[in-house]
């Protein structure tokens, strides 16, 4: 069963954009939208956030975006990200636990390869957090940058890791984590590539809804609401395990269905 798991409808509802200028985002450069993390507790390095009642430490985030598009006149017009170190032309890797500690081994932001003019007649904003089947399963040392993240690889026949989440309670021992990938990838052994896509493919596609003439996009990230109602004192957590199965089934329907992504 190939299942593409695509959200919008809910943020179309939900999400809205404001034309006022974004302080501190006024020198950057065309196509460029920041990602800010929200309910980061300030001053703290390691990075910690709160969730519940317990501040809990980012020892890893980051996940994967590709197949960006722009919707202008009613049509979707793929766009290409602009290649540096964190993207490829259609792949970027956005990476946060080091922002505080190690800012150069992080990225916050994608970039668009489209000028300012072109931004100004977009609508909505559409990518996929996932790879395409072909690259999700290659071994990373036969690609290029930011694909070669081995942080972020499970083995050629189950493919990346599209999202990692690793947390440890500030005050405690506890650990948890959580990684999204494709599930049930078969082949002759872990270091070949399937030939069929998996049973669960689990790529996620998000549809932003933008307003037009306005270019100071900004998004905000909350992992409080990637973990909403999951119980993160319990010993269960998800890595790249079968989206029925608990608690993978909620968290990838906190992907789906909460503003875990929005803009600010």
């Amino acid at each position: 069963m190939n299942i593409i798991l695509r959200t919008g409808v809910v943020f179309f509802s939900l999400l809205s954009l404001s034309a006022c200028t974004k302080i501190g985002f006024d020198k950057r450069e065309s196509g460029e939208i920041p990602f800010k993390l929200i309910g980061v507790e300030t001053g703290a390095c390691p990075l910690q956030t709160r969730i519940g009642q317990d501040k809990w430490q980012l020892d890893y985030f980051g996940f994967y975006l590709s197949n960006p598009e722009v919707r202008i006149d009613g049509r979707w017009q793929v766009v290409k990200f602009k290649q540096n170190e964190w993207q490829t032309k259609n792949v970027a890797f956005l990476t946060f636990h080091s922002l505080c500690n190690h800012p150069e081994n992080a990225n916050s932001k994608i970039i668009l390869d489209v000028s300012d003019e072109f931004m100004k007649l977009a609508t909505n904003l559409r990518f996929t957090l996932g790879l395409p089947f072909e690259q999700n399963h290659q071994s990373p040392e036969s690609l290029a940058t930011p694909l070669n993240n081995k942080a972020m690889f499970t083995s050629v026949q189950q493919g990346h890791k599209f999202m990692r989440l690793d947390l440890s309670h500030a005050a405690s021992d506890k650990q948890w984590r959580y990684s999204l990938g494709s599930v049930g990838c078969h082949s002759a052994s872990a270091d070949e590539a399937p030939e069929k896509v998996c049973d669960f493919t689990n790529r996620v596609e998000f549809i932003l809804p933008m307003t037009q003439l306005d270019t100071d996009l900004a998004l905000e990230i909350s992992i409080s609401n990637i973990v909403s109602q999951v119980n993160l004192d319990l010993p269960q957590d998800c890595a790249v395990q079968s989206p029925e199965a608990s608690p993978c089934n909620k968290l990838l329907n906190n992907l789906l269905h909460r503003p875990w992504l929005k803009w600010d």
